[in-house]
């Protein structure tokens, strides 16, 4: 009687599971919809644009190293001429102080 039992339970067991997968597949697939969780593809899509974004960060960083010492030596340079057209106001103004005082004693 258990071998007919058993028999009879394979049977049905064989006969429900193939819509016991796909109810549980159903379930599975509406809650990650539901949920929105990714899948591999949103994976794959989210690393190439990571991937693609590294490479212009990067490129952007090098360029920004690039214009730091650019502009420091600018800067420097600049501070010179603005050293050299102190002087040479100087060297104007002194030079204009004795034509002011002859023409005060005309």
């Amino acid at each position: 009687m258990s071998s007919t039992r058993d028999y009879l339970r394979s049977v049905v067991t064989d006969a429900v599971l193939p819509i016991s997968r796909q109810l549980f597949e159903d379930v599975v697939m509406e809650v990650m919809s539901e949920r929105q969780i990714p899948s591999r593809t949103d994976f794959r899509e989210l690393r190439d644009v990571v991937n693609g974004m590294r490479g212009k960060t990067s490129s952007a960083a090098s360029g920004a190293k690039k214009n730091e010492k650019r502009i420091a030596s600018l800067e420097n340079r600049l501070d010179e001429l603005v050293a050299e057209r102190d002087a040479l106001v100087e060297r104007l103004a002194k030079l204009e102080k004795p034509k002011r005082t002859r023409a005060k004693k005309k």
